[in-house]
């Protein structure tokens, strides 16, 4: 009996030191990017409080402009587990970078173009970057909700440079309500706000879309934004359920092992 009795408290100790060496590698491999995306989001709103007032030509809007793609390649760094992917987004920003510091200081057709080209490619890289990290996430944490809702921020961001682009191409694509705006053209943030509001399936009234085009990015928009939400709980709500019953099945695989021993030391 002693011999038992000394078995199982052994059983028991081995026991307790491989959950605690499990928890302790799944809380290290899930804090090597902790805090990332909630510094990314706080990047995101600073962002979109600040640009209303630093929409001004000039060294304001290249401070503006700098800030963004600061707060967005440091987002790329963040859930790059390669080096490939950490130099494909510098070779991404830097030529859109200097565009948009050109484009800032002279507002012409001819480098606004290929500067909003150069900028959505950024965007759309950054924000594949971000929403595979946030799927691939093991585990639902605060940061891991906090790297959602940042995705979701920049998806309304990418399709209002996007709208941004069509208005410069076709400056009639989107047009606003002549009596809340008279006398008054689409720019970048009437295009960020129509994003948003589309997004959310909102829907004002004042922005109307008006070529086929533009309703056709609309229609894109409104539908990966609902998609995106509903898809997003699903995995997450199915990342967690995973999560728990690992753990559950961890549990009752140590305590077989356990009934085995005693029945053997028996």
């Amino acid at each position: 009996m002693q011999v038992a009795a000394a078995s199982e408290t052994e059983f028991e100790d081995g026991r307790k030191k491989v959950m605690t060496e499990l928890q302790t590698t799944k809380s290290v491999s899930g804090a090597k990017k902790q805090g990332k995306f909630f510094y990314l989001f706080l990047c995101q709103v600073l962002f979109l409080v600040s640009f209303p007032y630093l929409e001004q030509p000039g060294l304001s809007m290249v401070l503006f402009r700098l800030l963004g793609a600061g707060a967005f390649v440091s987002g790329v760094y963040a859930v790059s587990d390669k080096r490939a992917q950490w130099i494909a987004a510098l070779a991404l920003a830097v030529p859109a970078g200097v565009l948009n510091t050109m484009f800032a200081f002279r507002s012409d057709r001819r480098i606004a173009v290929p500067t909003l080209v150069f900028t959505i490619l950024f965007l759309v890289f950054t924000l594949v970057s971000l929403l595979r990290a946030v799927v691939r996430s093991e585990r639902v944490t605060h940061d891991t909700i906090y790297g959602a809702i940042s995705v979701y921020l920049f998806m309304a961001i990418t399709w209002g440079v996007a709208y941004l682009l069509l208005v410069t191409v076709q400056p009639d694509a989107i047009v606003l309500d002549a009596a809340r705006h008279a006398n008054h053209a689409m720019d970048w943030f009437d295009c960020v706000f129509y994003s948003f509001v589309t997004l959310t399936s909102l829907g004002y009234g004042d922005i109307v879309p008006m070529t086929a085009q533009a309703r056709s990015l609309s229609i894109l928009e409104a539908v990966s934004g609902t998609m995106y939400v509903a898809v997003l709980i699903a995995r997450l709500v199915g990342v967690h359920a995973s999560t728990k019953s690992q753990v559950n099945l961890e549990a009752i695989s140590l305590n077989t092992n356990s009934e085995r021993v005693k029945e053997q030391t028996i």
